[in-house]
């Protein structure tokens, strides 16, 4: 078994493939900047990310090949249909599926508020998108955030709750039912997740929420019919910090 271990690093083929990737995640990293498609911009960041990680995947692949004494050990090829379907695995389950997950099964519960789990569902209905499911974190800090993968979510702490009235948390979760509906969320949450690559320095990239922030609170006030309740939440907010 020892003599299936010619080593990776005299492997030119497997040395190139590395080098390849390498490039690939910086290329699909300079260019983020460049883009302005917002869809393009998230597909750059998890190629990114799938290229970063292939390096690894294709080391791990080549050592069980190796450890098996499988033919895929000495056809590159057949190593690569086994390594890069694995890459783009790892990064879609990290991005959508193992994160978001994270954040919906830690210092949270599912808000149990009948009146605020109907107000979602009816304007969910108007918005014509699936409701999504309301957090409440149980943090004393007023934050509210959401986001959309496989299942949408809308997250509102105890602090938030504890200091906007009634209308002013319809109007604080409206705005992030509207990031949901504009899929804004998943290039905030994106951009996040760029942020753990080591490479990220050399992007400069910064994704400027502005335009998003003003098109949500438009969408609130639109509903409400006023512009008193979400300008108040801010006020109150921007107070506490």
């Amino acid at each position: 078994m020892i003599g299936c271990f010619a080593g990776f690093a005299i492997d030119i083929d497997k040395v190139l493939l590395t080098g390849i990737s390498l490039a690939l995640a910086v290329f699909f990293l300079l260019m983020i900047s460049r883009t302005k498609s917002t869809k393009t911009k998230v597909g750059m960041i998890y190629g990114h990310l799938i290229m970063l990680s292939f390096p690894f995947v294709l080391f791990t692949t080549n050592f069980a090949c190796g450890a098996a004494c499988m033919s895929c050990y000495s056809d590159t090829m057949a190593m690569v249909s086994y390594a890069l379907p694995s890459a783009v695995a790892v990064g879609t389950l990290a991005g959508f599926v193992v994160i978001p997950s994270f954040y919906m099964f830690s210092s949270r519960h599912q808000s149990r508020n009948r009146e605020l789990v109907a107000f979602v569902r009816k304007y969910s209905r108007l918005m014509k998108i699936r409701a999504p499911k309301l957090y409440i974190i149980d943090k004393a800090k007023p934050i509210a955030f959401s986001f959309k993968s496989f299942k949408s979510a809308v997250f509102v702490s105890v602090g938030m709750l504890d200091i906007l009235s009634k209308k002013e948390t319809q109007a604080v979760i409206l705005h992030e039912m509207a990031h949901i509906r504009q899929k804004s969320s998943v290039m905030k949450f994106s951009s996040s997740l760029l942020k753990l690559s080591p490479l990220s320095v050399l992007a400069r990239f910064h994704h400027d929420t502005g335009k998003e922030e003003e098109e949500a609170d438009s969408f609130a006030i639109r509903m409400q019919g006023t512009s008193k309740h979400i300008i108040s939440a801010k006020r109150k907010i921007g107070m506490y910090h």
